[in-house]
């Protein structure tokens, strides 16, 4: 069943044409992309007369990129290739910057994200929402840990009282050109998409889909990525760590006083000794270890900032092959529109 924003106002129903971009983020895909990119032309041919398929090209070491500028001329596809891996999340936001269609699709290339899916949440736009994000129904096939750490990190993002990311809804989906106009204003380097989709707002409907085996290839999401990723989504729309930090002071600050009133009281009315090294050495290691987590916490955040005060573009772009039949009538060059780099 899809899960839906509260409703403020009737849908109101998008008819007649319209043109779609399809924004596909690659990394070392050399063994599927083609037949991905075909597939996918004929799918938006299903949909539409007027689209674009924009592939980036995330700094790929196999033959990916050539594999891609063979076939744009044939599928008027439009290539971004990075100067280097800036990561998916840059990725994303290149696509955006450059797509001109009147709704966006971000979909994978290892087919994993189901063709009809899309087709499905292109419908639910044209029938009034602005964001149709598809929602995971099961992880069976990931690991322990990586269940286990995903439902931890939900659990910690629906403390932020600012936004609600609703829990295994990923990049898949499909916005109405007012949200990725949105999208495209924010300015941070951290990118943790999710957040942004989720910040912008906007009436949003979810569509659940079974995640497909990949049909080549290996992902490049390691588990040391994922974890990355998840401490910018925390630090990026949460100050939860820092008032954890602040309880656990206020606790052991409450805790230390009352203990030192016990001590006190034990030496004058009952006469017992004061407790000796070991009980001190203890007690400093303890509040040592609180204090340096704590400065971690900090150090995190303040990195953050320091970071954005640098204001390195998101990604830089090292070739560009436009063949979009959308750019028909543009002026300019279309780098221009690359607004992150």
């Amino acid at each position: 069943m899809a899960t839906t924003t509260p409703a403020t106002t009737e849908l109101a129903p998008r008819g007649g044409p319209f043109s779609l971009s399809c924004v596909v983020p690659v990394h070392n895909e050399q063994e599927i992309v083609a037949e991905f990119l075909r597939a996918l032309r004929a799918t938006a041919e299903q949909l539409t007369s007027r689209f674009e398929i924009i592939v980036v090209n995330d700094g790929s070491t196999d033959a990916t990129g050539a594999v891609v500028r063979a076939l744009a001329p044939e599928l008027a596809l439009t290539l971004i290739e990075f100067s280097r891996n800036f990561g998916k999340e840059a990725a994303l936001t290149a696509g955006l910057d450059l797509a001109r269609g009147d709704c966006v699709l971000l979909i994978d290339a290892d087919f994993q994200h189901p063709l009809e899916t899309a087709i499905e949440m292109v419908n639910a736009w044209r029938a009034g929402y602005d964001m149709v994000y598809g929602v995971r129904t099961d992880r069976a096939g990931e690991s322990w840990l990586k269940r286990t750490g995903s439902r931890v990190f939900y659990r910690l993002m629906a403390r932020s009282q600012s936004i609600h990311i609703p829990p295994d809804a990923g990049d898949f989906r499909v916005m109405d050109r007012r949200v990725v106009e949105a999208l495209k204003r924010l300015p941070e380097r951290h990118r943790f998409m999710k957040g942004l989709y989720a910040w912008v707002g906007f009436r949003s409907v979810g569509i659940p889909f079974e995640v497909r085996a990949r049909a080549g290839g290996t992902t490049s999401f390691s588990m040391r990525r994922l974890q990355s990723l998840a401490l910018t989504g925390i630090t990026a729309f949460s100050n939860l760590p820092l008032r954890i930090g602040g309880v656990i002071g206020a606790v052991i600050a409450v805790f230390a006083f009352l203990w030192g009133g016990w001590i006190v009281i034990e030496r004058i009315f009952l006469g017992q000794p004061i407790q000796g090294f070991a009980t001190l050495a203890a007690s400093v290691l303890f509040f040592a270890g609180i204090q340096l987590i704590s400065i971690g916490v900090l150090g995190e955040y303040l990195g953050r900032v320091y970071d954005e005060v640098k204001a390195r573009p998101t990604y830089l772009v090292a070739r560009l092959d436009d063949y979009s039949p959308l750019r028909e009538g543009e002026t300019g060059s279309p780098l221009q529109r690359l607004t992150h780099q």
